[in-house]
C-alpha cells in the first residue's frame, strides 16, 4: 500500500510540514510513503487540445497527454501508482497555487474514470491492438487535501484541491484548512493541526485496509454540502425559495433557513448528477460526446472564417538573450 504526498508549497515550510506530518501518520499505520515537491517539476500548461478525451472516446486508447518534453509523465506514473494521496497547497488569493492547477488541468479529462470506462469498452469492442486505458485507474483510492493560508481568504482553496481528486474517483476523506499561518514554520506552533494531520494519515491507511466504500469522512462536518462537504455555493433566487448548487460537486437543491440553521434540501436524482459520483461523470461524458465534441454543421467553413483572426495583430513577446533561452 502506497501513500503519495504532493506539496505545492516551499521546501520544508508550512504546507510541506503538514503534508509530511500526514505521511508520518500513514507510515506509522503501515503504508509505504513518498513525497513530491511540485516546485521540483517542470510542467507545461494544458493547451485545451482535447486529444486525451478524443483518444479515449474514439480510439479506446490510454488518453495520455500529447504534450511532451516535461515532467508530466513522471508525476502521472507516481499518481497512478499510489493508493492514497495527500495533496497540499498554500493559499494564494483564495486559491491553491497555479502550479497545482497546471497539473490539475493536464490530468483532469484524460484521467476521468467514467471516460476511461467508456474507453475500456471501446477498446474491447473494437479489439484494438494498442494499449487501452491504464487498469490502475479503476482501483479504489482515498485522499486528504490540505490548504494553508495567512488569513480567512480561503474560499476556493479546498474546492479546487478536491477537483483534482474527483475525476479520478479518489474519495476525499479529510479536508484540513489551516488559516492564520503566515510566516514560514508557523505551523510548528499549532499542535492541534499537527495532531490532526497525523491522525488523517492513519485514517487513510485504515480505510484502505477495510472498506473504501464505507470509509468515514473525518473533515469539517458543519459545512453545507453533504456530498463533498464544501461550503462554497452558487445561489439563484426562484419564487420564495432559494435554488442553490454546490460549486464543487454540482449538487442542486433548495436552501432554506430553519430554526436559525441552514438546511440544504435535494432529491435522490440530484445526487446522481453530482460530479463526485460515477453516474454524474457519465452524464458529463455524454455531454461531451454527443454535444460539445460534435462538429458544427458549418465546420467546413472554419478555415475561411478564421482568416481574419489569424491576420489580426502579431502578439507582443519579450526579447530574450540567447543565454536566457539556453537556460530556460
Amino acid at each position: 500500500m502506497k501513500v503519495l504526498g504532493i506539496s505545492a508549497g516551499r521546501n520544508n515550510s508550512n504546507t510541506e510540514i503538514l503534508v509530511k506530518q500526514t505521511l508520518m501518520g500513514a507510515e506509522q499505520a503501515g503504508a509505504e510513503v513518498e513525497l513530491v515537491r511540485l516546485h521540483d517539476l517542470h510542467l507545461k500548461p494544458c493547451t485545451g487540445c482535447n486529444q486525451c478525451t478524443i483518444d479515449l472516446f474514439e480510439n479506446g486508447g490510454p488518453g495520455g497527454c500529447f504534450i511532451k518534453g516535461d515532467d508530466y509523465d513522471w508525476i502521472d506514473e507516481k499518481i497512478m501508482g499510489c493508493d492514497g494521496l495527500v495533496l497540499g497547497s498554500p493559499i494564494y488569493d483564495k486559491c491553491p497555487t497555479g502550479h497545482l492547477k497546471t497539473l490539475n488541468d493536464r490530468m483532469s479529462c484524460g484521467h476521468d474514470v467514467a471516460f476511461r470506462m467508456i474507453a475500456r469498452d471501446v477498446h474491447e469492442k473494437k479489439a484494438k491492438k494498442g494499449p487501452g486505458p491504464d487498469p490502475r485507474a479503476f482501483k479504489e483510492r482515498v485522499a486528504t487535501v490540505i490548504a494553508v493560508g495567512g488569513s480567512e481568504w480561503d474560499t476556493l482553496a479546498l474546492p479546487i484541491l478536491q477537483m483534482f481528486c474527483f475525476p479520478m474517483n479518489i474519495k476525499v476523506l479529510d479536508q484540513i484548512l489551516a488559516n492564520w499561518i503566515g510566516l514560514p514554520g508557523t505551523i510548528l506552533f499549532r499542535p492541534e493541526l499537527l495532531e490532526r494531520a497525523f491522525r488523517s494519515g492513519r485514517h487513510l491507511v485504515e480505510s484502505l485496509e477495510t472498506s473504501v466504500a464505507q470509509a468515514e469522512y473525518i473533515g469539517p462536518d458543519d459545512w453545507i454540502c453533504p456530498m463533498c462537504h464544501s461550503k462554497l455555493f452558487e445561489f439563484r433566487t426562484e419564487r420564495k425559495n432559494t435554488s442553490a448548487k454546490c460549486a464543487m460537486c454540482g449538487l442542486k437543491g433548495i436552501i432554506n433557513v430553519m430554526d436559525g440553521k441552514i438546511v440544504f434540501e435535494f432529491t435522490e436524482e440530484a445526487k446522481k448528477r453530482s460530479c463526485i459520483t460515477l453516474e454524474g461523470n457519465f452524464h458529463h461524458a455524454d455531454d461531451l460526446r454527443y454535444r460539445s465534441l460534435v462538429p458544427d454543421p458549418m465546420y467546413h467553413e472554419m478555415p475561411e472564417r478564421l482568416k481574419k483572426f489569424k491576420d489580426y495583430l502579431t502578439p507582443s513577446k519579450p526579447v530574450r538573450s540567447r543565454k536566457h533561452e539556453v537556460l530556460t
